[in-house]
């Protein structure tokens, strides 16, 4: 399980209190820390969302390169302080994991390729998990995890259209 620091949903503009968590974010999970995880990382906090992996690359400032940016995604996916997934246009995203005590799903906008993370009331996040537990019955498999994807235009795209 990863260790996260209690951030509360609140980030300080500072910039060396926000390299300070990353630095602590590293280190609590056991992980080596280098200038470029330190900077991904940065991105994801300031953020406080899913990214897609070209607007990392934006935010970087050139400070990070494509190939080195995969390298990094790939070494904290495994150490599971990042996740990844497909939006449905194939466009690759990440965020931190954990971050959030309660599971939540992605809504996309169809228009502008904007994820936005959103939470199911309890009640319905219970009824899902138990149909899921019937179809593991059903089909004798072990369901490792689920997400539900809505598809969207956003605000700022419906004012365009």
């Amino acid at each position: 399980m990863v260790k996260l620091p209690s951030y509360n949903g609140i980030m300080t503009n500072d910039q060396t209190d926000l390299t300070q968590q990353c630095r602590q974010l590293l280190i609590d999970n056991d992980i080596p820390i280098t200038r470029p995880r330190i900077l991904l990382l940065e991105i994801l906090l300031q953020h406080k969302g899913p990214l897609r992996i070209e607007d990392v690359i934006k935010m970087s400032e050139g400070k990070l390169a494509l190939s080195s940016l995969y390298r990094i995604i790939n070494f904290l996916k495994s150490t599971n302080l990042i996740s990844e997934f497909q939006t449905p246009d194939n466009t690759k995203v990440i965020e931190l994991s954990n971050l959030k005590d309660n599971h939540h799903h992605h809504v996309f906008c169809q228009t502008c390729g904007a994820v936005e993370d959103f939470e199911l009331n309890e009640v319905i996040e219970t009824s899902l998990q138990k149909e899921i537990q019937k179809i593991e019955s059903l089909n004798n498999i072990s369901v490792l995890s689920h997400s539900l994807e809505l598809l969207s235009i956003c605000n700022p795209c419906q004012s365009k259209i």
